[in-house]
């Protein structure tokens, strides 16, 4: 039978001394880091109590309106708050070091939190892209910039929480979250490095390629543990030289993103043994599309689609995604009305997109994808 993360916490009874953490384990502590505890845990800056709050401790109904507010996946994020918080397997992990900035100013979006496993080790939990505006500007920036303000404040988050744990360590997130993880890791000094043990990146977007031929990545290679929905899009952006495994997902395209579309079974992610063929269509596209532009035009055209977005007073894709009826052409009456060069840059860099995508398009002679096949409908061999 089919299980989703929250089956998994659900029936897996063993504690981590019986059956040691895994992957699966991480991407429950990545998707519950969307859960907003500030006003329960407090930052790295105070330190770490002698007995943190327990996840058990932190199922609290009248807390619920702040933990859950303006999320996507409200309802399964509180189904899983709720699993953990009786599971013997999650339920005394403490957790502490909550730290959140949201800045537009500087577009910034991050969040992170720390989870004792209970034999020392402990798990630094980083934040995904969330629904905001600012959050997803963020991930766009990386086509051009590296650091942005999110790999910066991960920096500093593994180091100051370092300073107050003395164990091991790992890092993990999922989406942007699996990013600063890897980020984090390569950038930290040597000595925390070799306290770091694993790296785990669920659907994490990559780097440009400077930074997979640095000698700091070099390093910690071999610890990331990179997953991947089968129709991965956000997972396979920018280069992607790190190892990964794809896992099934019950989702259909761009919604594999979703961490409780994955397939658990048996205690395990069902794996797969490559990515569907209009996964792979999609991100050969987007590679080339990417490649054919310099950093500079990279940056303005990110800049010319905020500004879009934002002069239509949308705040973020969940409001978009729930009116959009109303608000996309209020969008689209924005793009018309903007000055001549930010609506050239917008016009000239999607048709390139478009023309890059025809010329990928594989043709049924290459007995891969015909023109009728998308991302998702078809089907991979397990592995």
């Amino acid at each position: 039978m089919s299980e989703s993360i929250i089956d998994y916490v659900t029936t897996e009874l063993r504690t981590f001394a019986e059956h040691p953490f895994h992957e699966v384990d991480s991407l429950v502590l990545s998707q519950f880091s969307y859960i907003c505890l500030g006003s329960l845990i407090a930052p790295p800056s105070a330190g770490v109590p002698q007995h943190p709050l327990t996840i058990q401790k932190l199922y609290r109904a009248e807390c619920f309106p702040e933990f859950f507010a303006g999320q996507s996946d409200a309802v399964r994020n509180r189904q899983l708050l709720c699993a953990c918080a009786a599971s013997p397997r999650f339920r005394d992990i403490g957790v502490a070091c909550y730290d959140e900035q949201f800045d537009p100013a500087s577009e910034k979006q991050f969040c992170a939190m720390t989870f004792f496993l209970g034999d020392g080790r402990a798990y630094l939990a980083f934040r995904g892209t969330d629904s905001t505006l600012v959050g997803w500007k963020e991930d766009f920036n990386m086509a051009f910039l590296t650091p942005v303000p999110s790999q910066e404040a991960a920096c500093t988050y593994t180091r100051a929480v370092a300073e107050h744990v003395h164990g091991q360590l790992i890092l993990g997130g999922h989406s942007k979250g699996g990013n600063l993880a890897v980020y984090a890791a390569m950038t930290s000094p040597a000595a925390l490095q070799n306290r770091i043990t694993d790296i785990y990146s669920h659907d994490g977007p990559g780097f440009k390629d400077n930074i997979f031929e640095s000698d700091a990545f070099v390093r910690i290679r071999d610890r990331i543990h990179k997953t991947l929905p089968q129709s991965s899009l956000v997972g396979m952006l920018l280069q992607h030289q790190e190892n990964y495994s794809v896992v099934e997902s019950g989702g259909v395209g761009i919604l594999q993103h979703n961490p409780y579309s994955w397939i658990v079974r048996d205690g395990s992610f069902v794996k797969l043994s490559a990515l569907t063929t209009g996964a792979d269509y999609l991100n050969r596209t987007l590679s080339d599309w990417l490649a054919g532009l310099s950093a500079d035009e990279r940056e303005q055209f990110v800049d010319a689609l905020y500004s879009a977005v934002s002069a239509a007073n949308i705040t973020s894709f969940t409001e978009l995604r729930g009116n959009w009826t109303d608000e996309l052409p209020r969008l689209m009456d924005h793009v018309k009305s903007m000055d001549e060069t930010s609506r050239r840059i917008l016009q000239q860099t999607l048709k390139s997109l478009f023309v890059m995508a025809w010329k990928n398009l594989p043709s049924p002679a290459d007995g891969r994808m015909g023109m009728h096949a998308l991302p998702g409908r078809d089907r991979t061999e397990r592995a």
